[in-house]
């Protein structure tokens, strides 16, 4: 299990995390109606200091899902901020943490829609290291379960209610004994997994699914796009990728908040490359996490420091 810390937020106050809860008959527990964004914080030992990935990046994605669902958000970015920062220095945060956010409909009217008058933001937070265990890399499966499309629930905000697609295809994965399900769009191409994006390399050349198939922008993946043109020099595509695709690449990996960089080691129960994490693969996931950490200072843009 994973360490929650002792207080969140709801309701425009820091209280006791064991009193954050919300009434059954609310529309985000009967509906799924709310979205939200996950935050990663990570520990400096070095620098004793707590450091925050993107999180203006996050506000503005919060902002963005608001405008798309009729959910109410009015907080400004400093406000969200401070609380962001009150909340981990509440709980005397000073490890890896992973900070949830999310936008709900409080309301208990019985009634599936959105843009109600007592919408709220909760946050709560958990001591975090790493979502997937990568010592021996992820054995990853094609899912049966297609990826919603954007014209059905929008794939440019994590609603909650859209998170069953999610559900459903992982919990396929690990009855059949993968770590992870990889989704398919409508069209048969391949689009994410359950909760990250997905890269792959061949000859050298960056691969990833467009926006258009119906997968999250990502935080983690714009900065992977970014830090592979301008700190490698890699090429990168961004186009449409076959199932059959997958099997051929030198290197695979998936991206996210919560997964970091996690390389993969089998689709399919088919080997990719020499079934070890690819260089290039490594050499990201090591500057990412120097950046991550506040180690390399043309990236503190990035960094939000709390102590």
């Amino acid at each position: 299990m994973k360490k929650e810390f002792k207080y969140a937020y709801i309701q425009k106050q820091i209280i006791p995390s064991a009193y954050a809860v919300i009434p059954i008959q609310s529309k985000a527990v009967q509906y799924g109606l709310g979205v939200f964004t996950g935050i990663r914080g990570n520990w400096n030992p070095k620098t004793k200091n707590l450091y925050i990935f993107r999180l203006e990046d996050h506000y503005k994605r919060l902002v963005d899902a608001s405008n798309i669902t009729g959910l109410k958000f009015d907080y400004s970015y400093p406000e969200f901020k401070k609380i962001i920062t009150n909340l981990i220095k509440k709980n005397r945060a000073k490890e890896d943490i992973y900070i949830r956010v999310t936008i709900y409909s409080a309301s208990t009217q019985l009634t599936p829609r959105f843009e109600n008058d007592d919408d709220d933001m909760a946050i709560y937070m958990i001591s975090l290291q790493d979502y997937f265990n990568t010592n021996e890399g992820l054995n990853v499966g094609i899912s049966s379960w297609r990826r919603i499309d954007d014209d059905m629930i929008s794939t440019k905000a994590k609603i909650t209610g859209g998170y069953s697609n999610s559900a459903l295809a992982k919990t396929e994965a690990l009855k059949n004994g993968y770590d992870e399900a990889i989704f398919l769009n409508r069209d048969g191409k391949v689009c994410e997994a359950t909760g990250a994006n997905i890269f792959g390399i061949k000859n050298g050349i960056i691969f990833t699914p467009p926006l258009s198939s119906n997968n999250l922008d990502g935080i983690t993946r714009r900065s992977m796009i970014e830090i592979f043109k301008k700190e490698m020099r890699l090429e990168v595509r961004e186009e449409e990728i076959d199932r059959s695709a997958l099997y051929t690449f030198d290197e695979l990996f998936l991206t996210g908040t919560a997964a970091k960089i996690a390389w993969i080691k089998a689709v399919d129960r088919r080997i990719i490359g020499n079934d070890k994490e690819g260089k290039i693969t490594q050499k990201i996931r090591l500057f990412f996490s120097e950046i991550t950490l506040g180690n390399i200072k043309k990236y503190q843009k990035w960094i939000t420091k709390i102590y």
